[in-house]
């Protein structure tokens, strides 16, 4: 999995793409520890580049929440693929972790109706 990063008002999105190997959620941790150590840390991840959802994309997602979860942070999810979509929602894993239409309206807070 590859993955871009930038900085928009205070908040770190990270972009990842490609399918996820089955050590995803331990290069999370690596590759972003610089970022994800900070308290308070704000991040957004936008999956408009996700091509599958599965035990290893849950495992990513939920890497960044543990360490998120660790420094009293915000995590935030934007632009799931629309075919993924029902998937992500029917699991229990979408009930954890705020899910935004766009990235506008993560930056923003405004949620998507369930």
């Amino acid at each position: 999995m590859k993955y871009r990063i930038s900085e928009v008002g205070g908040w770190f999105i990270i972009g990842p793409s490609g399918n996820a190997e089955n050590n995803e959620p331990l290069r999370v941790r690596h590759l972003f520890r610089r970022w994800l150590a900070r308290e308070g840390v704000k991040v957004i991840v936008d999956l408009k580049d996700l091509s599958q959802f599965g035990v290893w994309e849950v495992g990513l997602l939920t890497s960044f929440k543990r360490e998120i979860d660790q420094r009293a942070g915000v995590l935030r999810i934007c632009r799931l693929n629309p075919n993924l979509n029902g998937y992500f929602h029917k699991d229990r894993f979408a009930d954890q972790f705020d899910i935004y239409t766009d990235l506008e309206s993560a930056i923003a807070g405004h949620r998507e109706n369930r």
